[in-house]
Formats: C-alpha cells, sequence, structure tokens
C-alpha cells in the first residue's frame, strides 16, 4: 500500500510540472515509431542518473515505477490505440522530475480504393467535363495520404493526370483525427476522342517519412475503361494518287461507328473500284453519327502505271476505326 501510494503521489508531482527540464538526462531511443496497427512495439528510456524511472502508457508493459534504475524498456505485443502517446518520466534528487514524450504513428493500409465517375454511368462525350472520384477506404492517418490519378492509352503509355498534394483541403478538414476515415479525392477529367479505349485509375500511397515502411505503400484501384462517343474524323489527305485499275478508299473513324455517304458533283454514288481516267476529279464523303457530323473533299488524280503514292489513307488508330472500302457499283 506505501508503494502504491508514493507511485500516486510522483505521478501527481510530474502532472502538476508537465514539459521537459533543462538538466533532464532522459533519452527516449528511438525517438519516433512508426507502427502498424496491432504490431508489436518498444522502445528504451534511459538515463545518466541513477533516478526513479517509470514509464506512462494506455498500453504496454513495463516497470511502472523502478527506483534506482538507469534504463526502463516500454514493451506493447498488440499496438491497437490510435492516439497512444507513452511518456517516460524521471525523478532525481539533483534534477528535480522530468518527462519524455514518445512520440508514435499508428497506420492502417485502406481496405480498397477505386475510382469512379460521379453522378455519371456509361460512355462520355469528347468535350463534356466529369468528375472523376478516387475514393479511399478506412486508411490511418490521413495526414499523411497521397492519392495520384492516372492515364494509360491504348499503345500502353502511361501519364499521371494529378497528384493530391500532402496538406491538402481534405486533410486540413481532418486534421488532429488518428484513426482511419473513408474519404474521395476528385479530379475534372475532359476526354477527347484520343482517350477512347484507354483507361483511368488511381493510387493511394501512405508517405509516412524515413520512419515509416520503404518504399512507401501503395494501393491502386482497379481500371476503368474509357468508352468515348465523339464525331466522325477523317485521316485521309487532301489529294489522292491512285493507278488506273485500282479502287478508292477513305478512312473515319468515329464512335458510334459513323455512316458515310459519296458524292460527285453533288449526286451520290459508289465510288469506283476499277479506277479510269474519267474518274478523276473531286469526291465529297459525308459522315454522321449521333454525336455529330463531318465532311471532306478528296481530289483524285488517276496514274498510269505505278502510283507516286498509295491508293489508301492510314486510319487513326482507335477501337472504333471504320475503314471504309466502297467498291464500284452501278446503281442498278
Amino acid at each position: 500500500m506505501h508503494t502504491h501510494t508514493l507511485l500516486l503521489l510522483l505521478l501527481l508531482l510530474l502532472l502538476l510540472k508537465p514539459g521537459v527540464c533543462e538538466s533532464c538526462s532522459l533519452v527516449v531511443s528511438p525517438a519516433g515509431l512508426v507502427v502498424k496497427y496491432g504490431a508489436p512495439a518498444s522502445a528504451n528510456c534511459t538515463s545518466d542518473t541513477v533516478t526513479f524511472m517509470g514509464w506512462e502508457s494506455s498500453q504496454g508493459e513495463s516497470q511502472v515505477f523502478s527506483p534506482g534504475v538507469k534504463e526502463l524498456t516500454w514493451r506493447v505485443d498488440s499496438l491497437t490505440d490510435w492516439n497512444i502517446k507513452p511518456q517516460c518520466f524521471e525523478m532525481s534528487e539533483e534534477g528535480g522530475q522530468c518527462a519524455r514524450v514518445l512520440n508514435v504513428t499508428v497506420y492502417k493500409l485502406p481496405d480498397r480504393v477505386s475510382i469512379r465517375y460521379l453522378s455519371h454511368s456509361g460512355p462520355v462525350v469528347e468535350g463534356h467535363q466529369y468528375s472523376l472520384h478516387c475514393v479511399v477506404q478506412n486508411i490511418a492517418p490521413i495526414e499523411h495520404l497521397r492519392v495520384t490519378f492516372f492515364k494509360v492509352s491504348t499503345n500502353g503509355e502511361q501519364t499521371v493526370l494529378y497528384t493530391q498534394p500532402l496538406n491538402n483541403d481534405i486533410q486540413q478538414r481532418n486534421n488532429g483525427i488518428r484513426e482511419p476515415v473513408n474519404e474521395s479525392f476528385s479530379l475534372q477529367f475532359s476526354p477527347t476522342s484520343v482517350d477512347d479505349g484507354a483507361q483511368l485509375w488511381c493510387s493511394a500511397m501512405l508517405d509516412l517519412g524515413p520512419e515509416g515502411p520503404q518504399p512507401p505503400p501503395v494501393m491502386e484501384s482497379d481500371h476503368l475503361n474509357i468508352n468515348v462517343h465523339f464525331a466522325p474524323e477523317f485521316s485521309c489527305s487532301a489529294k489522292l494518287q491512285v493507278r488506273a485499275g485500282e479502287g478508292l478508299t477513305c478512312d473515319v473513324r468515329g464512335n458510334p461507328l459513323p455512316s458515310v455517304t459519296w458524292l460527285r458533283d453533288g449526286q451520290v454514288l459508289t465510288p469506283p473500284t476499277h479506277l479510269s481516267r474519267e474518274d478523276a476529279g473531286d469526291y465529297t464523303l459525308m459522315a454522321l453519327n449521333r454525336i455529330g457530323k463531318a465532311n471532306h473533299t478528296v481530289e483524285v488524280e488517276v496514274l498510269h502505271g505505278p502510283a507516286a503514292r498509295g491508293a489508301s489513307c492510314q486510319a487513326a488508330g482507335s477501337a472504333t476505326v471504320a475503314v471504309l472500302l466502297l467498291q464500284l457499283i452501278h446503281w442498278l
């Protein structure tokens, strides 16, 4: 009972005089800990002089108060207190009383990272703006979270669209919250026809500094396929040189797949598949889908012998390319 009373008295003195004295000889090693939730943790507290020492903590095993020692260890088998602040204290005849606080960061990786459009589903339309949301579920502490949005094109080229800086508005709103939270980070995205068939995703990196795990742990979302609806686009040149006897082709892409009409001198026709000199001249192509329409005029020159250039244009790479090979079939 006497020992218990003495312990309470000494702890009360510590509470009455918070802070660290200039003559405090305590050293806590390491000075800070980064611990995964539920993992073990430990730290040592040493003093240059023989003192009365102890650890005060909401979790952990140590000698609560030991006279005449120079070192004490605080240890916990499974750290589950998000706000834990272990404190080593000493009392000596020479230096009075003082304390050192062990800085502990308890972290948890997210349960899930996902990406989605806000208030939208299905295909997107070129030129329209959409709000992408990266949702990070059950992560702590959020102040060390860094979210990045990515895009990978149809040819495999990866691009960083945006990286959410640390100390952003969301993190400031959650300042001081050490427990796991759910949070959503947004990015405004305006797709183009080039994005058709590409993919979007986001990653959540917990950057806990040099004391944390290296490299910093990263969790990625699933990939979101981009289906872009866009008006027709022609990829043919304005002039074509073709060899007599060959056909006439032109490539157009669009999503949804456009319908294409050929005209010459204002009359709808089917372009010839076996060109002659009489077929030389200007042709107009009209492409239409529900997003829009496009016109393109081609000046055709028919050559005898080998052609200087091929008869067809190269199509732009896309998952929705319409390669239009129209044959010479005279109307019946």
